[in-house]
């Protein structure tokens, strides 16, 4: 992208942009496409989250959020690929937090760690208590993360601390959400061609924009990147008004 176009887009986003979030999807897809092993793809599903973190850091962004792992997925998926993802995230964690730490992003999680293996639970929450003191960005993974599982958890942690049913609202409800601690996001990208947003951040993103691409997780790099960002300055953002 000429750097003059960049500049624009980015001045105009500097104004607008407080949350990007991710829904990386293709790994798999790539790989064949490739011909290689399947579980390949998902290297490549490393080198792109890194890459994209970094971009977003450059241009200010101060949340970006990735869906790593969906609920789902570790409900429908071989033990065989889980266990590749696992240790592919430890290993992803591993490689990003001496660079979160330098740049003073801080990291956070979504998810239910009922669902994941104890020592995930461990890396991901001595991660986030390593760089819970942050302040340029704040990094934030799905992992394990449902929207209707994170809708019930948020009810019974609701009832467990002795709610009030009668002062409930849309905003009382937020600090019993995953997502809740968090903007709501501005955007949301999707790799992989599918138009559907699959419930990720979904109370929270009543207004947010979508952009929708056929590229491949893998192959989502900085020109796709700000293909993304440009749509935003298209946009009518209303907010109910």
């Amino acid at each position: 992208m000429r750097q003059n176009r960049k500049t624009e887009i980015i001045y105009f986003l500097i104004f607008s942009l407080v949350h990007l979030w991710f829904i990386m999807d293709g790994n798999r897809r790539w790989a064949k496409q490739h011909m290689i092993q399947t579980l390949l793809g998902h290297q490549e599903w490393r080198i792109r989250l890194e890459e994209m973190v970094e971009l977003c850091y450059n241009e200010k962004i101060e949340y970006c959020s990735f869906w790593a792992l969906a609920k789902k997925n570790i409900e429908n998926r071989s033990t065989e690929e889980l266990t590749y993802l696992y240790d592919l995230l430890v290993k992803s964690i591993q490689s990003l937090l001496p660079k979160l730490l330098e740049k003073s992003i801080k990291f956070e999680w979504v998810g239910n760690s009922d669902i994941l293996p104890p020592h995930i639970v461990k890396v991901l929450n001595d991660a986030t208590k390593e760089a819970e003191n942050g302040t340029k960005m704040t990094l934030i993974l799905a992992i394990g993360y449902g929207w209707q599982d994170e809708i019930i958890r948020g009810m019974k942690n609701f009832i467990k601390n002795g709610g009030d049913i009668n002062s409930l609202d849309e905003t009382t409800f937020l600090p019993f959400l995953d997502t809740g601690r968090f903007p709501p996001p501005d955007l949301i990208v999707r790799t992989g061609g599918d138009t559907r947003h699959s419930g990720y951040f979904l109370y929270t993103s009543e207004y947010s924009e979508y952009y929708f691409t056929d590229t491949l997780w893998p192959d989502f790099k900085e020109r796709e990147f700000y293909k993304a960002l440009e749509t935003l300055k298209w946009a009518r953002r209303m907010f109910g008004k």
